[in-house]
């Protein structure tokens, strides 16, 4: 009974966790210093340069399926689930609890979010053939296709190349609209944020 109750609570976490993180990815997408997540049932919003293979779950639920799958076959085994159960039951207990969980979302939502962050810089610097800092609109365009119609936007003091730093700001301002807007709405009135990917394409 406990195990089959085990099992049932894991493919719940698993099934939890896909979507946190699929949701979860966003102001890292386009960000290279996002503003501090959200609450962990907040999950971040899509943004411009999210890249995604078919759709945004097929992409994030993939990469949940990959860090959970150890030894690389495609499948998670009894084993593989039981280590994840294992390293959020921070207690031992052979239970997770809320806060467990909200631990477990929060270190997810971190790391994935620094690794987007590494991305997105690492894009950025390739792109900047000159080493000047900054992106010209075809340079912009080319590192980030579906950012571009934003060139415009982050292009905060026009002249005509777009810097980190303003593309900070900018992913800075978004954040803080998007948490004020879900405040007006109240408790359980927001819908959950969407995922950026460092990609941009």
């Amino acid at each position: 009974m406990q195990r089959t109750h085990k099992t049932q609570t894991l493919k719940n976490l698993i099934a939890a966790s896909a979507v946190f993180l699929a949701a979860g990815a966003a102001m890292a997408q386009t960000s290279p210093a996002p503003a501090a997540p959200p609450a962990p049932q907040a999950a971040p919003q899509g943004g411009p340069g999210h890249h995604h293979m078919g759709g945004r779950g097929d992409h994030h639920g993939g990469m949940m399926m990959k860090s959970i799958d150890t030894d690389g076959d495609g499948t998670i085994s009894k084993a593989e689930a039981d280590a994840l159960f294992n390293k959020i039951d921070t207690n031992h207990d052979g239970k997770l609890d809320k806060s467990e969980m909200a631990a477990y979302r929060k270190s997810a939502w971190e790391q994935r979010r620094a690794e987007m962050k590494a991305e997105f810089e690492s894009k950025f610097k390739a792109a900047d053939k000159n080493n000047d800092g900054a992106l010209t609109r075809d340079e912009f365009k080319a590192a980030f296709p579906r950012m571009a119609d934003r060139f415009d936007k982050l292009d905060a003091n026009h002249d005509g190349k777009v810097t980190m730093a303003e593309i900070q700001t900018d992913m800075q301002k978004m954040h803080k609209d998007r948490m004020d807007r879900m405040q007006r709405r109240g408790p359980g009135g927001a819908s959950a944020p969407a995922a950026p990917s460092s990609s941009g394409n």
